[in-house]
């Protein structure tokens, strides 16, 4: 009896429940601060002391503001008003929000640590360290070092800050000294504005230098462009005389001008020998009928003189016998003057002979040295084509060379005009007031914080176990009576497995029932889809093996249909049949052929080996252990898991053939349990 006892009370003691956990209520917590109040008056007050500490040992931080206009239009030096009119209405922020970080760029930084001394300013470049005062010289940072220490100390110090979308930025500079740190805000913004103005000004001498280094380049261009045209026209005798053209076509011209009297005087020579044979041998007729007989003055006096001797003749002729001396005279004279005037006439028609020759040698002459420029204008006109490319080619180079030239030249002049537009809008002063938190606001701060985590500590206390037994009567009862060797304690008859117990002891989280339609077995495994989304989603695409106890036929139509139902979610899904490598590998596609944007071609592959030895293939993501459970014992159920899948973490879900539950209500049993084993 006395044994029984000691055992009924030691299966008492053991089974006796934990404390139960405490509802999170307002009732409860205000129990819990009256029970915990000193520990939360505790904490309270240590969070306290530790900010009146921070409050009493911070030193004061003074903020000094300077206002800078950043205005990315520049002046305009030329024309009648000095703003420009011509600037687009949009501004481009983009440039005017990038000036932050330029006035607190590195260039800008060093400027000011350089004019200011910061390096040795304890508050920018930092304090030397316990170690470094220790150690003395061994321990002391280089000059770089601390001249790096500064740029980042000053860098942390200042607050770039756009005032709404204006132009205006506002310049804030923390420093233990108020002085300090308005010197340090309007150094900083005379620094960026200098900036600007060195940084146009050496763009300005950057696009100089370039330009002249162009300039030079196309000078020496220029002078061969030119110098092969020269050298090509005088080798091709394309001599110019300027407005006039080429010589060879003054020539030219001039030359068929030529020809056109020549042929205009041969004309006349020919018909002034033509007029001249058809007058005949008589000088008196041929007298009479010459146009030249007037011009000639020898046969004008003939004319006269033979006219006077005629009449002579005819006076005389009435009186005086022609055997008469003075007849006789007379008619010699007659004689000698018409001798006289037949020379002169065969003068006047050999002198037109020889006229009518010389303008057809003349016009010979010159329609031959014609011919000769004729051929010398067409070599011309081949070569005169290439003298315009080349005359063209230095006219291009020329113009290039000119318009750099006189851009070398503006850019020479404007580096030495300032143009900008931005300045100081009001300077830094030094501040008054420290912007050092008040002690109010910090001691507030440390109450509600202090009173927190005194809350927080005293909910994790209850949280413990208690200490000692929970019934002290019966371990009493039991140190009084003799110690007597515990009995064995009978086997309970262990009840049969059901789907929650078996997935609950597999460690599974989700157990669906298996039952017979087609159509409810799709049904039926959507849980099993949900887990397979929820596991893999992320990480797709994801290999899992069905495999169990159950013959090949209902595996197989595990498998087809939670295929299909990945399918109707959008998945694309590959059903494997048989053993990779065998002659007898079935490959089926279900679901969307072309995948979605950002998603990969095949979401799911689902493998059936062939063997029935229910092993998953090793290199599955995932398995599906379907089973029956009626019939076997919990033993029997784990061998089978750690047949299918040694490492138990890849069985995602149990597929129940012989249903005992509610699919729904087995997850829900089962979830919790198997979360808890798989965390444990």
């Amino acid at each position: 009896m006395q044994a029984a006892a000691l055992e009924a009370g030691e299966q008492t003691i053991a089974a006796a429940p934990a404390r139960p956990a405490m509802a999170f209520s307002l009732p409860e917590m205000l129990r819990l601060l009256r029970r915990r109040r000193r520990l939360v008056l505790a904490s309270i007050a240590v969070c306290m002391l530790l900010a009146f500490a921070y409050a009493a040992t911070r030193a004061p931080v003074y903020r000094a503001t300077a206002e800078v206009l950043v205005d990315p239009t520049a002046l305009q030096v030329v024309g009648k008003d000095i703003v420009r009119t011509d600037t687009s209405a949009s501004i481009d922020f983009a440039n005017v929000d990038s000036q932050a970080l330029i006035m607190v760029s590195s260039g800008v930084l060093k400027q000011v640590v350089d004019d200011l001394g910061l390096v040795d300013d304890p508050a920018i470049a930092g304090a030397p360290g316990l170690l470094t005062r220790l150690l003395g010289k061994i321990a002391q940072p280089t000059p770089a070092e601390r001249f790096a220490s500064a740029i980042d100390g000053l860098k942390r110090a200042i607050v770039i800050q756009r005032v709404d979308n204006s132009l205006v930025f506002r310049i804030t500079v923390s420093h233990p000294n108020a002085q300090k740190s308005a010197e340090i805000a309007n150094t900083l913004a005379q620094a960026y504005l200098q900036q600007g103005i060195d940084g146009r000004r050496s763009a300005v001498e950057r696009a100089n230098a370039s330009l002249i280094g162009q300039i030079s380049g196309l000078r020496a261009q220029l002078d061969e462009a030119e110098r092969a045209a020269d050298e090509f026209r005088s080798k091709n005798g394309l001599i110019s005389t300027g407005e006039s053209g080429l010589v060879v076509t003054q020539q030219l011209r001039d030359l068929y001008s030529q020809i056109g009297q020549a042929t205009a005087e041969v004309a006349r020579q020919q018909a002034r020998r033509e007029q001249l044979s058809r007058v005949g041998s008589d000088p008196i007729a041929l007298a009479e009928a010459l146009p030249e007989a007037a011009n000639s003055s020898s046969l004008t006096s003939l004319k006269g003189q033979y006219a006077q001797t005629s009449r002579e003749i005819a006076s005389l002729g009435g009186t005086l016998a022609p055997q008469h001396p003075r007849m006789i005279e007379l008619r010699s004279e007659l004689a000698e003057t018409r001798r006289l005037m037949t020379s002169e006439l065969t003068r006047i028609r050999a002198s037109a002979q020889e006229g009518y020759r010389q303008a057809e040698a003349n016009l010979a002459n010159l329609q031959r040295r014609a011919s000769e420029l004729t051929r010398t204008q067409e070599v011309s006109s081949a070569a005169q084509i290439r003298l315009r490319q080349l005359q063209s080619e230095a006219e291009a180079i020329r113009v290039v060379y000119n318009a750099s030239l006189q851009r070398a030249k503006e850019l020479d002049q404007q580096k030495k005009i300032e143009t900008n537009n931005s300045r100081l809008l009001s300077e830094a002063v030094p501040p008054v007031v420290s912007s050092k938190p008040p002690l109010a606001l910090v001691l507030g701060a440390a109450l509600l914080f202090g009173a927190c985590l005194g809350l927080g500590l005293a909910y994790l206390l209850e949280l413990l176990p208690a200490k000692g037994g929970l019934l002290p009567p019966l371990p009493t009862l039991s140190a009084r009576l003799p110690r007597l060797p515990k009995l064995p304690a009978r086997p309970k008859p262990s009840s049969p497995p059901t789907p929650a117990s078996a997935a609950a002891a597999l460690g599974i989280g989700t157990v669906v029932s298996l039952p017979e339609g087609q159509a409810e077995k799709r049904a039926a495994l959507r849980p099993v889809a949900d887990t397979l989304e929820q596991r893999f989603g992320e990480r797709l695409p994801a290999t899992i093996t069905v495999t169990g106890s159950l013959p090949a036929a209902t595996l197989d139509s595990i498998a087809d249909q939670l295929a299909q139902e990945l399918a109707l979610r959008g998945e694309s899904v590959l059903i494997y049949q048989g053993d990779v490598g065998s002659r007898h590998l079935s490959i089926r596609r279900i679901g969307e052929d072309e995948p979605k944007p950002a998603r990969r071609r095949h979401s799911f592959i689902i493998m059936r080996p062939a063997t029935a030895e229910g092993r998953a293939h090793a290199d599955a993501d995932g398995v599906v252990l379907a089973t029956a459970v009626a019939g076997q014992t919990l033993e029997a159920l784990q061998e089978a898991a750690d047949r299918a899948a040694p490492e138990r973490s890849r069985i995602v879900a149990l597929v129940v053939a012989d249903p005992a539950e509610s699919p729904s209500r087995e997850v829900g049993k089962v979830s919790w349990l198997s979360r808890f084993r798989q965390a444990g």
